[in-house]
């Protein structure tokens, strides 16, 4: 039986289950601020120039952190640690930021090595509470992030992320589909936390979107055929989901444009698979697919803006795997271990 580190990393928090292969002997569980929120508060701090090292990471709060700095100070970035502005380096150097070496600093600087992922932090802080984390032998990392893709010139992050998940789903998708355990150049997050983790000493690791993550947690203990809804800070993905846990229907919009009104229709014709992809993407939305209409059993709504589909009218349900609705990304994690190794 192997111990599970599950982490969902979002743009608010970071969501951290210890818990065994099983699902049943839990060790610990923290709810912390985002990693991007950390080094974006770290950054406004400074009050000097700085240096960034490391590894692509989320951006959102620290990209804005970022360029605001730039306005007043150096900021000097290596190109891994770049790409967490923008995976096109030129529109970060248009942003005022540096792409060089430690060697380029002047001697009054702050550095930050940038990554999703610091396990010897968490070792740590787990330490200081008389827990004591398994060896990296012993311990199987499944980490959840978003990841825009890094797109082709011409198209936009969110046809290029949409047009990836849609293709799994096309080709008749589980959730097993959606793993990733080797570094790939689409998800160029996505792999900067498994090459982040293996060079931490952590060779057991998967990592998955954090919406099919939250998904996949979701819809832990729940009858099927099912709608379940992930409704995020930034994006709110739906998924239908049949009878054998296969996807067959998705969508994803930005959260802010979804009025209770749109969001009914949509989540009505995910279903009944009339939704298409050209209505959300003109929308301003990343797209939607759908292969078949399902009769779900239930609509099941999880993330940090699920208050909002109360006002759709719909029968929904919120998500609270192991009775706790922050565990549901991590849970997802498991879920998606369980599935790789067939347990």
């Amino acid at each position: 039986m192997m111990e599970i580190f599950a982490l969902d990393v979002g743009s608010g928090t970071q969501d951290v289950l210890v818990i065994d292969d099983k699902l049943k002997d839990f060790k610990a569980k923290v709810v912390m601020p985002a990693p991007t929120r950390l080094f974006a508060s770290g950054i406004r701090k400074a009050g000097k120039d700085i240096f960034c090292d490391g590894y692509t990471m989320g951006g959102g709060a620290i990209s804005m952190a970022l360029v605001n700095h730039a306005k007043k100070f150096r900021v000097v970035m290596t190109e891994d640690a770049a790409r967490t502005v923008r995976d096109d380096l030129e529109q970060v150097k248009e942003r005022g930021i540096e792409i060089g070496a430690e060697a380029d600093m002047r001697e009054d600087y702050s550095k930050f090595t940038l990554r999703d992922v610091d396990m010897d932090s968490f070792r740590s802080s787990f330490k200081a509470m008389n827990y004591e984390l398994p060896g990296p032998r012993d311990l199987v990392v499944a980490v959840a992030v978003q990841d825009h893709g890094s797109a082709p010139k011409g198209m936009s992050d969110r046809e290029f992320r949409f047009e990836q998940i849609a293709g799994i789903i096309k080709k008749g998708a589980t959730f097993r589909d959606f793993i990733i355990t080797r570094e790939t150049p689409v998800f160029t997050r996505a792999s900067a936390v498994i090459r982040s983790l293996h060079d931490q000493g952590y060779h057991n690791v998967l990592v998955m979107d954090t919406k099919i993550a939250g998904i996949f947690g979701g819809m832990y203990g729940a009858k099927l055929p099912a709608i379940v809804m992930d409704v995020g800070n930034g994006h709110t993905t739906a998924a239908s989901i049949t009878e054998d846990g296969s996807i067959v229907g998705i969508f994803e919009h930005h959260t802010f444009s979804l009025t209770p009104n749109k969001m009914k229709d949509y989540i009505e014709r995910l279903a009944n698979a009339t939704l298409t992809n050209e209505e959300i993407f003109n929308d301003g939305g990343h797209g939607a697919y759908v292969r078949e209409p399902i009769s779900p059993e239930s609509i099941i709504v999880t993330g940090p803006r699920r208050m909002q589909a109360e006002e759709t009218g719909l029968n929904i349900r919120y998500a609270t795997p192991l009775e706790d609705v922050y565990m549901v990304g991590p849970v997802g994690m498991v879920r998606a271990y369980q599935d790789m190794k067939g347990i």
